[in-house]
């Protein structure tokens, strides 16, 4: 052990993924055009850029270790850190027509 006790854990690089404004006019565009994806060990941060409360949902709770999130006011965020590579697709639980992807991959 190094003098003056343990060295402290790394702070876990932040992903952050948005909710974009206007989302539930975009549908499957609601968090961007593309697959949101993150890292195993990653803090994944969900930002609603939008002025509507929103939910994020995964559809397939057995493809990350990511459930939900909690209602994300306008201008408000959720952390998680993933431990658990895997891939499911993700929509708002209070605007179903919004949907996505998210990725989590092995370092």
């Amino acid at each position: 052990m190094p003098p003056g006790g343990p060295s402290p854990s790394p702070t876990p690089v932040t992903a952050s993924a948005y909710i974009l404004p206007g989302a539930v006019s975009l549908g499957d565009f609601a968090f961007g055009d593309e697959p949101i994806v993150v890292h195993k060990g990653e803090r994944l941060r969900w930002v609603n850029a939008d002025t509507l409360t929103h939910v994020v949902v995964a559809d397939s709770p057995e493809g990350t270790d990511f459930r939900r999130t909690e209602e994300l006011r306008g201008g408000a965020e959720q952390s998680f850190i993933m431990t658990k590579p895997g891939t499911t697709r993700i929509h708002c639980a209070l605007h179903p027509s919004m949907t996505g992807t998210l990725v989590v991959r092995e370092q």
